[in-house]
């Protein structure tokens, strides 16, 4: 994945241009923490339509080059984001790439872990059988990474960015339940800075 930053990146700088992208979902947590280790994509806010060319171009390339997906790299994330969430609070810088050279044509921002637990709240899939369990640890180890004690306080940090969830959380609160439920883990980490 770093990689493939890399090249959108050198393709901004020969396009003359910068590109600053927070990322989400998997991938985040890929480059966020130590307890997830694989993505299949990678979830974007919106950059605006249509894409720049030299984007399109490049994100095509990289699909052929790896054998990924077409849609790789996307912003189907932003029905999910909250309106009440911060860039400069809310997000971490990443890094800058291309990580060799003296320009940098992408900056890549991450959610802090409490943003991203709320993110995770509002759009678990735990019933499905492939991500569910994905879903699950994910958001167990985003609780430990905050020092979370009770489902309440879970609630508490979706109603900080999806007050509308918040008010009805049944299917939040079933899930924290059966995270409260299950035994220690490894220590998991987050980046430094991110609460």
């Amino acid at each position: 994945m770093l990689a493939a930053f890399d090249r959108i990146g050198e393709a901004a700088v020969t396009a003359g241009t910068q590109l600053e992208i927070p990322v989400y979902g998997g991938s985040a947590l890929m480059l966020a923490s130590n307890f997830r280790y694989s993505s299949e994509d990678v979830d974007v806010a919106e950059i605006g339509k249509p894409w720049p060319e030299w984007l399109e171009i490049i994100i095509e390339r990289i699909a052929h080059e790896k054998g990924w997906s077409q849609d790789w790299f996307n912003d189907a994330v932003e029905f999910h984001l909250s309106p009440l969430a911060d860039k400069a609070t809310d997000h971490v810088e990443f890094g800058s790439f291309p990580r060799h050279g003296s320009a940098q044509g992408l900056k890549v921002f991450l959610p802090t872990a409490e943003y991203m637990l709320a993110l995770k709240l509002k759009a678990m899939r735990i019933a499905d059988p492939v991500k569910g369990a994905q879903e699950a640890a994910d958001v167990m180890n985003l609780i430990r990474v905050l020092g979370i004690a009770t489902p309440d306080a879970a609630i508490g940090v979706l109603a900080k960015y999806f007050p509308r969830s918040a008010a009805d959380p049944a299917k939040q609160r079933f899930l924290l339940k059966h995270i409260w439920s299950i035994g220690e883990s490894d220590a998991p980490e987050y980046i430094v800075g991110s609460r």
